[in-house]
């Protein structure tokens, strides 16, 4: 039987990081594709030659990635043909993402360029895995406004009162299903030759597949974790994001790796949800009793009041019934185990650099 051979895009962030990492275990080839020369040194020095002999690398500027025909060149099925490719999907609120709608018209836009690009150019691809969360929407929705974001830059929040959790998350997930929904319909008109398997997380959390340099290297809701252990004033305030509910990276690769291999996973969409992240101050609270050396520095306060639950459960996201029935995610880390390894990196960070120079970072 031949070797599977995968394409992996966004291979630096974190959970595409994570999707890597995981792949690496199995008996597979892996082009890894990533956003710049620097992205692809640093994960040729964590896998190296040497050990991992079939990975190999290919970039696609940041800027670049959803443009028409972007990643052609990394599509190019040498020296073997790729049979699956994982996309992680990762909104950005560009300067041109002026609304919601727009927003999710550039997302959307750069799935279909991608899933045409595939269509084209390889021979032998017969699954495509789109990876999303809902973060990116809760963002833009709290903030309209905010400055276009690298990977772990602030948010504006001067703006925000109050946050209505429950309209968050249900326009987010409405945002990702028209996205959802707009990849199906290509699918059908073209008559796709490849089937379709579609995750979402409603937020991501956990730690890092390399150590932190600098408070830069947070993703995803990271970042919240990270603003509760600074205690470092109004610009270290927890990001609104108003989605409680959450996944750990590791689980949600876990996930994604399975729907690449699993035959009948294609042609459906997986929620991959462990239940709800507690309140800030819960957070803290645990904080403090895992880690005593916090207790000067950590913060409860800060966050946006929100508006109490209406009751009832948004039953489309917290549904992971076909998860479990179809990937074998049977089980999901406690939260604890996912803030204590989370905060563990923050304070490893913490001892190699001095306080105050990481926060600036």
């Amino acid at each position: 039987m031949a070797r599977r051979r995968l394409l992996v895009t966004g291979a630096s962030t974190l959970i595409g990081s994570h999707i890597l990492n995981q792949l690496l275990a199995y008996d597979v080839s892996v082009r890894a594709v990533v956003g710049s020369s620097e992205e692809m040194q640093t994960l040729r020095q964590q896998y190296p030659p040497s050990t991992h002999p079939r990975l190999e690398f290919a970039i696609v500027p940041h800027k670049e990635s959803g443009i028409p025909g972007a990643f052609e060149s990394a599509l190019h099925d040498y020296p073997e043909p790729f049979d699956t490719i994982i996309h992680t999907v990762a909104a950005d609120p560009a300067e041109d993402a002026d609304c919601l709608a727009r927003l999710v018209n550039l997302e959307t836009e750069s799935s279909i360029n991608l899933l045409r690009s595939i269509k084209a150019i390889t021979s032998r691809v017969h699954r495509v895995v789109v990876i999303t969360s809902l973060s990116p929407f809760a963002r833009w929705l709290v903030d309209p406004q905010m400055e276009p974001l690298s990977p772990g830059g602030y948010y504006n929040q001067q703006r925000v009162a109050e946050i209505d959790s429950e309209y968050v998350l249900a326009t987010s997930q409405a945002s990702d299903n028209i996205i959802h929904d707009a990849l199906w319909k290509w699918m059908r008109d073209v008559h796709a030759r490849f089937d379709l398997v579609y995750l979402t997380a409603p937020s991501v959390y956990g730690p890092s597949i390399r150590p932190l340099e600098n408070s830069s290297d947070l993703q995803e809701a990271n970042r919240r974790v990270w603003n509760i252990c600074s205690n470092a004033g109004d610009r270290m305030s927890s990001p609104p994001y108003g989605i409680d509910y959450f996944t750990d990276v590791r689980d949600f690769a876990f996930a994604s790796v399975q729907a690449a291999f699993t035959p009948h996973a294609g042609n459906r969409r997986f929620v991959i949800s462990a239940g709800t992240m507690p309140s800030g101050t819960v957070i803290a609270d645990f904080l403090i009793s895992r880690f005593p050396e916090l207790g000067s520095r950590v913060r409860s306060y800060g966050s946006p009041p929100r508006r109490p639950p209406s009751g009832g459960s948004p039953l489309d996201v917290v549904d992971t019934h076909l998860a479990a029935t179809v990937l074998g995610l049977v089980q999901y880390r406690r939260v604890e185990d996912t803030l204590t390894d989370l905060a563990q990196q923050i304070l490893e960070l913490h001892r190699r650099k001095e306080w105050r120079s990481v926060i600036q970072s």
